[in-house]
Formats: C-alpha cells, sequence, structure tokens
C-alpha cells in the first residue's frame, strides 16, 4: 500500500516538474545552415564559403523582415524598401568592386523541416544549386529567424566571377569580369547563328555566366539582362535560352498605288473644210427662173393682178353685150 502511494506522488510531481506537450526540436542557426552548404561543397570537391560579418548582418536583416511579415511573404529576396541581396550587403559594410557580386537562396518552412531538406529539396533545383555551389564563392552569410510555427532562412553569397573562389577580398584590382567563361573549368561562349529574322538566341552551357556570354556578343550585361526580364539577382541555368539581339524591323517601303491609265485616245482624221453657201448666194438662187423670192414675189403679184382685171374685162364685156341688141330690136 505504502508502495502504491509512493508511485502515486511521483506521477503527481512529475506532471509539475516536466513541461506539458511535445518536446520540438530548436531551430538551426546561422552557422548550422553556413556549416550544411560547406560540407555539401566538400563533398564537390569545392573550397568552402569564408563567413563574412556583413553579409551575416545582411542576412539576419533579411530573415527577420520575412518573418515580421509572416506569413504574408511574396518575393522573399525583396527587402522592406525593395532592396536587393546585393543594395543591401553594401549597406551592411560589405566591399564590392568590380567581377563581384551577391547572390541569394531564401526559404520559408514549417518548424522542424530539417536542413537537409532545405538545401536538398528547397534548394535541389538549378538556380539554387549553382549559388551554393558556385566556384566563384568567396564570402557567406547566414540568417534564421521564426515566426508564426514558420522558419525563415536567408542564405547569402559574396562571388567574384573568374576567381574559382581564390580572391581574398572583395574590392581588388583584380578582380575584373572574364570575357570568356566565369567558371574554373573554362567554358568559352559559341556565338549562336542569327535567326531569320535576325534575332540572336544563346542557350547556356554549364561553365558560362551572363558576364561571359554578354562579352561574347559584345553587349552589356545589363542589356543582357534587360531582353531577358531579369535582375542581378536572378540566376541562369543549364539549357535557358537567353534573346542577344532582337529581331530586325523591317522598314516599311512605300506602297506603290497604281493609277489607272486613261484611255487612248482614238485619232481623228483630219477633215476638209467644205465651203458652206451664204444666206445671200442661197436667197440668190432659190427663187422663180434665177429671180430672187422679193423680185418672184412682185411678179406673181402682177400676174395675178393681171389677170384678176383681165377677168374684171371679160365679166363687163358679156353683160353689155345683150343691152346693145334690144336697143336695136326697138329701133326698128
Amino acid at each position: 500500500m505504502k508502495k502504491t502511494i509512493i508511485f502515486l506522488l511521483l506521477a503527481v510531481i512529475s506532471l509539475f516538474a516536466f513541461p506539458r506537450g511535445s518536446v520540438q526540436s530548436a531551430a538551426p542557426s546561422p552557422y548550422d545552415l553556413i556549416a550544411a552548404v560547406n560540407e555539401l561543397r566538400a563533398s564537390l570537391d569545392l573550397k568552402p564559403l569564408e563567413v563574412h560579418s556583413s553579409l551575416m548582418a545582411a542576412a539576419q536583416g533579411q530573415s527577420d523582415y520575412l518573418a515580421s511579415i509572416s506569413p504574408n511573404v511574396g518575393n522573399g529576396h525583396a527587402g522592406p524598401d525593395g532592396s536587393r541581396a546585393i543594395d543591401r550587403a553594401s549597406a551592411a559594410g560589405y566591399p564590392l568592386g568590380p567581377g563581384w557580386n551577391v547572390v541569394e537562396c531564401w526559404a520559408g518552412t514549417l518548424e522542424g523541416v530539417s536542413l537537409s531538406t532545405v538545401i536538398y529539396d528547397y534548394w535541389g533545383d538549378q538556380l539554387h544549386w549553382d549559388v551554393m555551389t558556385t566556384v566563384d564563392g568567396v564570402h557567406v552569410g547566414a540568417g534564421v529567424s521564426e515566426a508564426d510555427g514558420r522558419i525563415y532562412y536567408i542564405l547569402d553569397v559574396g562571388v567574384n566571377y573568374g576567381s574559382g573562389g581564390n580572391a581574398e577580398s572583395p574590392g581588388g584590382a583584380a578582380s575584373t569580369i572574364p570575357t570568356t567563361a566565369a567558371t574554373v573549368a573554362a567554358a568559352p561562349v559559341k556565338v549562336a547563328t542569327p535567326q531569320p529574322d535576325g534575332s540572336i538566341i544563346h542557350t547556356v552551357e554549364t561553365g558560362q555566366a551572363p558576364w561571359s556570354i554578354a562579352a561574347a556578343y559584345d553587349i552589356t550585361v545589363d542589356q543582357l539582362y534587360g531582353l531577358n526580364n531579369l535582375t542581378e539577382n536572378d540566376f541562369i541555368f543549364v539549357g535557358q535560352e537567353l534573346l542577344v539581339q532582337v529581331a530586325y524591323t523591317p522598314t516599311p517601303s512605300p506602297t506603290a498605288t497604281l493609277t489607272p491609265r486613261p484611255p487612248t485616245r482614238t485619232p481623228i482624221p483630219p477633215q476638209t473644210a467644205e465651203a458652206v453657201p451664204t444666206q445671200e448666194a442661197q436667197t440668190d438662187g432659190g427663187g422663180f427662173l434665177g429671180m430672187n423670192r422679193s423680185t418672184t414675189g412682185l411678179v406673181l403679184i402682177l400676174v395675178s393682178g393681171v389677170g384678176l382685171a383681165l377677168m374684171l374685162v371679160s365679166i363687163l364685156g358679156r353683160d353689155k353685150a345683150p343691152e346693145k341688141k334690144t336697143k336695136d330690136s326697138s329701133a326698128d
């Protein structure tokens, strides 16, 4: 009986002595993330990245910002003022010179997700893999923040393109953008043949970088970014097609307007002018017996008058004849 009571007392004490609920493992630290990335690089015979205090400050500041807006995180590369990784690193004091850049990986996971999952699953695509395994990586900084049951990771890598990871510090005189390749295994850029429309599409091959591609086509990196809607924080990958020259815009030729030809005129043969008799000539030649109309009229009037006079004389003569005979018979 005493043993039972003692056991119950120990059970009650244990309820208050140990925290209730499941025990959760603590989130990895920024240095845990860096160690895991350098372990990956070692497996590929790559030089480990050196921790830089300015990159550590920039990365931690970005992860804290993502945690502050959790869970409404859109583009994890954009800072509170829209800044990029290179801007934040420079503001934190990271020295930059020709050929230097800062590239970044970010991830937001639920609590309990391992670093191995973050590196090999979340960042297992070509873009993120290139950041972690770049042969031109020199320095590294990391940030880890927790909020709302989520963990936000930031990995910033300072690269000196063309150095193969052998640069001692950024901003040195020897830090220049290579003209042929951006990796330790020098990969020359083969210029693509222009398309029928004049455009040029370059397919990215292993070991090529934006700087080497731009140099091969005699354009600037900014022009290459602009043609493909890229920024300094975007990464190119093997097999990606990049536009390096737009299609020609043909100058419109003036369109010929067909104007109908006027109808061909039929030549009119020359005509000989004919003499037209005047009115006077017609009058002279159109009367009776060659007389004009006026004379003919007068003649007709005279003839008619004479005829009428003879008629009257004849009538009067017949009236007088019987009266003479009467006189004679009465006299007898």
